[in-house]
């Protein structure tokens, strides 16, 4: 959110996949960091609640929703300045449409299709007359900042700043259907698996 996305005060962020465990703490990080407004997208209505009741997202979105990209627009009628992408295809095209110039994209993720294919964008161009900036990123680029991260996020917790939603599930034998569930979107924030 900050070395990637380069997130300034007043910015409007747009997180997709806000209930996982990075995209909780992404959304959380960008309010505390002095965004504007913060909206997130995610599959029910359960965990839009989550994200708005709990965490004080300012809005979240279905990203089912056949009309996401107007309400997308709705949501930010000033446009998005920040977009922290966890999952590409169309939630990354609708957001290209809603992005303002000079718009900054923090490229974390790309969610696969059940045919093993990803999604694909079909307006890239307009990143080119929006002057945007996309940047993938990985953890392994930033281990420098293990020591003042962990610093400032045990500061957040203590503070109840910042919250964090975590599922145990018991026994590896059962790893491999927590992880298909897992991409299903069946949980909210992180999930581990106990052995």
């Amino acid at each position: 959110m900050l070395d990637v996305a380069n997130l300034q005060s007043g910015d409007t962020v747009f997180v997709s996949n806000a209930a996982s465990s990075v995209g909780i703490l992404a959304g959380q990080i960008a309010r505390l960091k002095g965004a504007k407004k913060v909206i997130g997208s995610a599959g029910s209505a359960s965990k839009i609640d989550y994200l708005v009741k709990e965490l004080g997202f300012d809005a979240a979105l279905d990203y089912h929703d056949s009309s996401f990209k107007d309400n997308l627009r709705d949501l930010a009628p000033d446009g998005i300045d920040v977009y922290f992408d966890n999952v590409g295809g169309k939630q990354l095209e609708a957001v290209i449409d809603v992005m303002n110039p000079f718009g900054r994209i923090a490229l974390c993720g790309a969610v696969v299709s059940p045919d093993g294919a990803f999604e694909g964008v079909t307006n890239l161009v307009l990143a080119i007359g929006k002057r945007l900036t996309l940047k993938g990123f990985n953890v392994m680029d930033h281990l420098s900042r293990g020591p003042s991260f962990q610093a400032e996020f045990s500061k957040w917790l203590a503070e109840g700043a910042i919250k964090y939603s975590e599922t145990v599930i018991e026994g590896i034998e059962l790893a491999p259907q927590s992880f298909v569930d897992l991409l299903a979107g069946k949980f909210l924030g992180k999930v581990v698996v106990k052995l």
